[in-house]
């Protein structure tokens, strides 16, 4: 029994993003009082509401706040709420959110525990690289020659990922 329970404490309890903090709710009924402790907060609902906030006070948006405050929330693991700021971000041009995009698909700087993605799509990374470009930051060009180097290898050992890759090279 101890040992079912554990089990589905590791798999259900503890996913990616979701944190339990102590939030104290008194629900009365009858006279009689029920307090609870402890609720489930949703990924990214933090950073939803921080969005909703940035949006109510109108543009231009504070696009270096918002990208430091979704470090913030990688830094403490909330990553669906630092990927939803960095993304809100880059679809607003913010440099250093784009490349921080790019370079949270990247397959050769892929890393799980800072990625809302359980593994890299190099697809994803040269679209946010090229967005870079687009934009003129040039450093973003050394990005997109390492997915290119990354492709050239990987897809003659077979991966498909990296031969999808290549046809934006061709």
């Amino acid at each position: 029994m101890i040992v079912v329970g554990l089990i589905l404490f590791m798999f259900l309890g503890v996913e990616r993003g979701f944190q339990v903090t102590a939030v104290t709710e008194v629900v009365q009924e009858n006279n009689r009082v029920e307090i609870e402790r402890s609720q489930l907060i949703p990924p990214g609902l933090r950073a939803r509401e921080y969005i909703a906030e940035v949006r109510a006070g109108g543009e231009p948006y504070a696009l270096a706040n918002i990208y430091e405050k979704g470090l913030s929330f990688q830094e403490q693991g909330n990553l669906a709420d630092a990927h939803l700021l960095f993304f809100f971000s880059a679809r607003e041009d913010y440099i250093p959110a784009i490349m921080k995009m790019g370079e949270m698909a990247d397959p050769t700087l892929f890393r799980a525990e800072d990625s809302l993605l359980d593994q890299a799509d190099a697809i994803q990374a040269y679209k946010w690289y090229k967005k870079a470009v687009a934009l003129g930051h040039t450093p973003a060009t050394n990005g997109i020659g390492n997915l290119k180097q990354w492709a050239d290898e990987a897809s003659i050992m077979g991966n498909p990922d990296a031969r999808q890759l290549m046809l934006n090279f061709e």
